[in-house]
């Protein structure tokens, strides 16, 4: 029995320190060359609980170029969900939609839609007047901070940034009710994959409340890769406890 259990141990130690292995920026990068030229597009990426164990995947379509109340908007979507092993267990998933204004960059609405088993659908929409500073979620209007951001126009906003010029930058985002802040620092380094030299940008930030409430913050850190836009190939949150990744492992 003693015996058993010391080689399940270590197999576990095995697995972990080769998923960990696998969450690196050289290895990445190094997979999805194989494909070819590396681009921006659609971008697919698995999510790791405590960055090891996969367990949903998550997919962000290449921003379109629409109409949307008489104003050109850029409309976002991602859409995320628990892996199909799991769908005996739970089927969660999450549909996001952002339309956002081409000039400011700033979004005029915000739609989420959600499954949550025990739940059922949850939906919420929002609306933005950046310039009255106000926005309005089932009728009721809030108060916002200017140039306010939502997840998805965020992330347009870093993957648009020049980093060669911005070290250090604060976003303020709202989707729910209180005002947060998003603020981060950012590095550059050159790391060599197969021969060729790619500029990558280490970016860490945390997130919390404006009225400094310190039960409500988060940690996240990104490795960009700097091709045309800065495409963000590992993502990482610490919140509540729990380490969550998500790892770039296909661009279409």
């Amino acid at each position: 029995m003693k015996k058993t259990l010391i080689i399940l141990f270590i197999l576990i130690l095995v697995l972990v320190f080769t998923a960990m292995s696998n969450n690196t920026p050289r290895v990445i990068i190094s997979n999805l060359s194989k494909a070819g030229e590396i681009n921006p597009g659609e971008l697919r990426y698995q999510i790791n609980l405590f960055g090891v164990l996969p367990v949903g995947e998550a997919i962000f379509a290449l921003e379109k170029q629409e109409e949307y109340e008489g104003r050109q908007v850029y409309h976002l979507s991602a859409t995320a969900k628990n892996l199909d092993i799991y769908s005996c267990l739970f089927n969660n998933y999450v549909v996001l939609d952002s339309y956002i204004d081409t000039q400011q960059f700033n979004p005029v609405l915000f739609k989420q839609r959600m499954n949550i088993k025990g739940k059922g659908s949850i939906e919420k929409v929002i609306s933005y007047d950046q310039s009255q500073g106000v926005m309005s979620i089932a009728g009721v209007r809030r108060q916002i901070l200017p140039n306010t951001q939502d997840p998805l126009s965020a992330m347009l906003n870093i993957k648009r940034m020049d980093f060669n010029k911005v070290k250090e930058w604060e976003m303020n985002i709202n989707t729910n009710q209180k005002n947060y802040i998003l603020k981060g620092i950012a590095t550059q380094q050159d790391i060599i994959v197969n021969k060729k030299t790619y500029r990558i940008v280490l970016a860490k930030a945390q997130i919390k409340r404006r009225d400094k409430n310190p039960y409500h913050k988060s940690s996240i850190s990104m490795v960009l890769l700097n091709e045309k836009e800065n495409i963000p190939i590992l993502i990482k949150v610490f919140a509540s406890g729990v380490l969550i990744n998500a790892k770039l492992i296909d661009i279409r």
